[in-house]
């Protein structure tokens, strides 16, 4: 039994890497690397409420209250939307108050996921 589990994890962990390999350069658009620009499905917003009913999500959720009443943390936001222009015009086509955005995470692909409050 504990030589099945042995391979069995093993098996696992050697090829993880190579799915994370494989599901990195599949999201490389070359059209978005070249011109830095910022579509709307490259940008997903995300309701901090959302996150509080979420059981699983709720270590987020204190993270993100955290930083929300943090005076450094919401300069840095608000300082990050303002160098941003194409963001910023993005943010309010979807109807997002910006004084409203708490934190701004980007992915390796260059997407980004604001989270408001």
């Amino acid at each position: 039994m504990n030589r099945t589990v042995t391979i069995a994890l093993a098996s696992l962990l050697a090829v993880s890497p190579v799915a994370g390999v494989a599901y990195a350069q599949q999201g490389m658009d070359a059209d978005r690397m070249t011109t830095g620009s910022i579509g709307t499905d490259n940008v997903s917003v995300v309701q901090m409420s959302t996150l509080e009913m979420d059981q699983s999500q709720r270590g987020e959720f204190d993270r993100l209250s955290h930083r929300m009443n943090d005076p450094a943390s919401v300069e840095r936001v608000q300082a990050e939307l303002q160098s941003n222009p194409d963001l910023t015009a993005l943010l309010a086509s979807k109807n997002v108050q910006l004084n409203n955005v708490v934190e701004i995470k980007t992915a390796a692909d260059g997407s980004k996921i604001v989270y408001v409050r």
